[in-house]
């Protein structure tokens, strides 16, 4: 009956310490980073218009999971992404620099670009927790995207005009702002108590917005003016094909155990002597340099405005004089 009772004493004293040492050194996840990248489809009237597939990247923060150890679990969080939707380039263009109107040597290049973004706060239920190798999931989104046309001009020889404004020039065009939601379904493979890979399938549903697809952008022949009003106003819905990593945070957790310190020193309640830094001389300002110094502010150099060389006025079509 001794011999039991030291066993279980020892047996027990050893959980607790196992445990206690446990507690004194866990790792506590306090959420993840995901990055990743992105094919963009168009969906629905988006896509019936040709608007252009693109690619990008997003990026994406998510809590910890609730409940921790539970295998049906959710996280909340936020989502970006980005996409670039191509371009198309119209070479030739005749531009005016300064006030006097003056044709820039060379001309420039007129460059039209499509452009999407995204943000999104974001709910996830997963399928796994942290001692799973392959955790499904699925996602809900509700938040916003924006669909840009830009044009940017670049002087074809730039350093011939030096006092120009700017060398490139970039104006946005068409943007739209709508509101969108929808959903994920995705894959993540643990590779490591610290980083993991995703693969996902997200679409989003949209409101009507305008949009401008590249090819219906026109130039007139023998033109330098381009003609950006064919945009339409349809449903936006938007497809990602995503792959990516994440990367989980931990909160190293311990313990300290108080104990009272056996010096009891008493701290002085008078300081009979206090260091102060010594007072830093002010600059005089009788310095005869400072005091000849013109006061009167210099002007800025104006730099000269660039504009893409106007048509003309257009005639009506109905005036037949």
């Amino acid at each position: 009956m001794q011999i039991n009772m030291k066993y279980y004493t020892l047996l027990l004293i050893t959980l607790i310490s196992t445990l206690s040492y446990a507690q004194n050194t866990a790792k506590v996840s306090k959420g993840s980073i995901g990055l990743g990248l992105h094919i963009a489809c168009p969906q629905s009237e988006l896509k019936d218009i040709n608007y252009e597939d693109g690619f990008g990247l997003n990026l994406s923060y998510l809590s910890r999971k609730y409940p921790y150890k539970s295998f049906v679990n959710f996280q909340v969080g936020a989502r970006m992404d980005f996409a670039s939707m191509q371009n198309r380039k119209f070479d030739s263009i005749q531009v005016e620099i300064g006030d006097n109107n003056e044709l820039a040597t060379g001309g420039a290049t007129v460059t039209s670009k499509n452009k999407m973004y995204g943000l999104f706060a974001f709910g996830r239920v997963n399928f796994g927790n942290d001692d799973s190798k392959f955790i499904p999931y699925v996602d809900l989104l509700v938040g916003h995207r924006n669909y840009t046309t830009y044009q940017l001009l670049d002087l074809n020889s730039p350093e011939l005009y030096p006092s120009a404004e700017s060398q490139s020039i970039t104006e946005r065009i068409v943007h739209t702002k709508r509101f969108h939601y929808g959903g994920s379904l995705g894959l993540t493979y643990r590779i490591s108590p610290t980083f993991s890979l995703e693969t996902s399938v997200t679409y989003t549903f949209g409101e009507r917005g305008a949009a401008l697809p590249l090819e219906d952008i026109e130039r007139l022949e023998g033109s330098n003016e381009i003609n950006y009003s064919n945009f339409q106003r349809v449903q936006t819905d938007m497809l990602l094909i995503n792959a990516g990593i994440r990367i989980h945070l931990f909160t190293n957790y311990s313990h300290k155990t108080r104990t009272q310190s056996t010096n009891n020193t008493n701290t002085p309640k008078n300081t009979r002597y206090k260091d102060t830094p010594p007072a830093r001389d002010t600059p005089s300002t009788n310095d005869p340099v400072i005091k000849d110094r013109d006061s009167t502010p210099s002007k800025p150099i104006k730099k000269a405005p660039i504009k893409i060389k106007s048509d003309g006025p257009k005639k009506d079509k109905n005036d037949k004089s």
